[in-house]
């Protein structure tokens, strides 16, 4: 048994008129697409069962649904649209893929977009057979953890923090990323450890965050009302409201007298089900006041 670290780039729209303003006249098919990032690089590292680099893996594959590279992408990645003129199709770099790794190995990346993605993508262009992408390991989350680190930390974070020497510029190559990847998680493996972060089914795990949630309702019913100080069950001052990227609602506890900001933000997993991540902080008074505020403003807003 061995381990695969994959890291992946990707091109998309995001801001591509900024550069092309008349992309959308030119490509009207683009414009309601239901389809974010296309796979452009794959780079992968193969690891032995004591996390020592045995073979690796870098494939550029040709863009077939937004042709044309945004140079946002190429800022951060440096690919150019020259440098995936040769680039294999899709089905042929999954192939490589999947033949890079071993029946016993475990698929591992930073953070799990980049498998969410990865999956997302064999769908939409219709791949075959993907059952083999099920176990998994989130280094982000078990590096986050083995640290200490109340947030998520980045790669270039994580790097600095183990004092591990990288190369700034090479940064965003997708084989130079899983290296670096494979350095932070041969310097924090500890093979009793990691049985715990060993993700077995992979579909079921909330891997991104749900979007155009403006209309949406929280079902309370799925919300833990206790309160996070004494655990009596929490009154509702202000139900649930979107803000931005997540839902925020502000409870009052009847025993302690705490006034409980609590924040949602909603996952889905490759399923398609809704998993509600909840946060809980307990306000002081000039808190309160703030977010008092922001509802009070945001329901004038909808009056408008």
């Amino acid at each position: 048994m061995g381990y695969v670290i994959i890291d992946l780039e990707f091109n998309n729209l995001a801001g591509i008129t900024k550069y092309y303003p008349s992309f959308y006249i030119d490509n009207p098919e683009l414009k309601d697409i239901d389809f974010d990032n296309e796979i452009i690089e794959i780079g992968a590292v193969k690891l032995d069962r004591n996390i020592n680099p045995i073979d690796n893996l870098k494939v550029f594959i040709k863009p077939t649904v937004f042709k044309r590279i945004n140079p946002k992408i190429t800022e951060i990645t440096h690919i150019t649209e020259d440098m995936l003129v040769n680039g294999v199709s899709f089905e042929e770099g999954m192939d490589k893929l999947r033949n890079f790794i071993g029946e016993d190995d475990i698929l591992c990346s930073w953070a799990k977009d980049d498998v969410a993605e990865l999956i997302k993508n064999a769908r939409y262009h219709n791949y075959g057979v993907i059952s083999w992408i099920n176990e998994y390991i989130d280094i982000q989350e078990y590096a986050t953890k083995v640290l200490g680190k109340k947030k998520s930390l980045g790669l270039k974070n994580a790097v600095d923090q183990l004092r591990i020497s990288v190369e700034n510029k090479k940064l965003h190559d997708a084989l130079y990323d899983s290296i670096c990847t494979a350095k932070v998680f041969k310097r924090l493996f500890n093979s009793r450890i990691i049985k715990d972060y060993i993700y077995k089914e992979i579909y079921k795990t909330p891997v991104f965050v749900a979007h155009n949630l403006e209309n949406h309702k929280i079902n309370e019913e799925d919300v833990d009302i206790k309160c996070p100080h004494c655990k009596c069950n929490l009154l509702v001052e202000k139900e649930f409201r979107f803000f931005g990227w997540r839902f925020i609602g502000m409870y009052y506890c009847p025993k302690c007298k705490s006034k409980v900001l609590k924040e949602i933000v909603i996952k889905q997993t490759l399923e398609g089900k809704e998993i509600y991540n909840e946060f809980n902080t307990i306000l002081d008074d000039i808190q309160y006041l703030n977010y008092t505020y922001k509802f009070e403003k945001s329901s004038k807003n909808d009056r408008i």
